[in-house]
């Protein structure tokens, strides 16, 4: 016959270890969550005051924080003491409080009728919306056509055919010309720079002799290091030489009409001064 631990002594030689270990219960219930009230019971040995499906899982974790090397030993007979606590036997000392609610009818056990009237009140609730999609898919309701799949090939070609064409697929086919076109020969170096529609940004570095092609939709603005460094043709016209050395085209403005507009800075000339303190031989 299997023998019962000794209650009160096993869980004052739990107590004993955690204050020789200068453990509160307070640090076990704030880093375990476990409230103090239910700590406070595994050591008096009271487990009826801590909800059974949860009084294992709290010895253990209450264990754990005790750090003791043979562990498994109280584990077992935890498990012994709570068989008879829970599972009592005639011969027990220690029996299970049972309460009003528990004596009541299943059915309507409170328990249960928490549970339950949520559950009933969102099946109604679905049911309702059911009822009325399906309401609302029947006043709906109308023969689908049935088509074949080359008559619906057929009815997008049709369309594909007859469809004005997009300004975009006209500008495809029908390639733009541009309006502005500039080109440049270098007669020395020449540094310039052109802005084409106000939107993109171009510079070069010309040495003699060098060739380039400008184009722009509608518009060219450019600036020039060297107004006599470059030799014109603008829209198939030649302008030739726009400065003189030292000279700079500080802006420059192209449209399909030629050189609208054009500012040149003039070279500065450098004045001799004459030394009038001189001593005349």
């Amino acid at each position: 016959m299997e023998t019962n631990p000794d209650i009160p002594s096993f869980f004052e030689e739990l107590k004993k270890i955690r204050e020789e270990k200068n453990i509160s219960l307070e640090e076990i219930a704030s880093e375990s969550r476990i409230q103090i009230s239910y700590l406070r019971a595994i050591e008096a040995g009271e487990f009826e005051k801590i909800p059974e499906v949860y009084d294992k899982l709290f010895f253990q974790s209450y264990l754990s924080y005790l750090h003791i090397e043979d562990e498994e030993r109280y584990l077992e007979m935890y498990r012994r003491m709570r068989k008879q606590t829970f599972s009592p036997t005639p011969t027990t000392t220690m029996r299970r409080i049972v309460t009003a609610s528990e004596d009541s009818h299943p059915v309507f056990n409170k328990k249960n009728m928490i549970v339950a009237v949520p559950a009933l009140g969102i099946i109604a609730l679905l049911l309702f919306f059911a009822m009325n999609a399906e309401m609302i898919s029947f006043g709906n309701r109308e023969k689908v056509k049935e088509l074949p799949v080359r008559q619906i090939a057929r009815e997008i070609e049709i369309k594909a055919i007859e469809r004005p064409a997009t300004i975009a697929e006209q500008a495809v086919k029908e390639p733009r010309t541009p309006g502005v076109t500039v080109t440049l020969t270098a007669l020395d170096t020449t540094w310039l720079r052109f802005v084409k529609d106000k939107k993109d940004t171009v510079e070069y570095l010309l040495n003699t002799g060098n060739k380039i092609t400008v184009s722009a939709d509608s518009l060219l603005k450019g600036l020039v290091g060297n107004a006599a460094g470059i030799s014109w043709q603008v829209n198939g016209r030649d302008e030739g030489i726009l400065g003189k050395p030292g000279d700079v085209i500080s802006s420059i403005r192209i449209t399909e009409k030629g050189i609208v507009r054009k500012n040149i800075k003039k070279a500065i000339k450098k004045e001799v001064v004459h030394d009038t303190l001189s001593v005349n031989p």
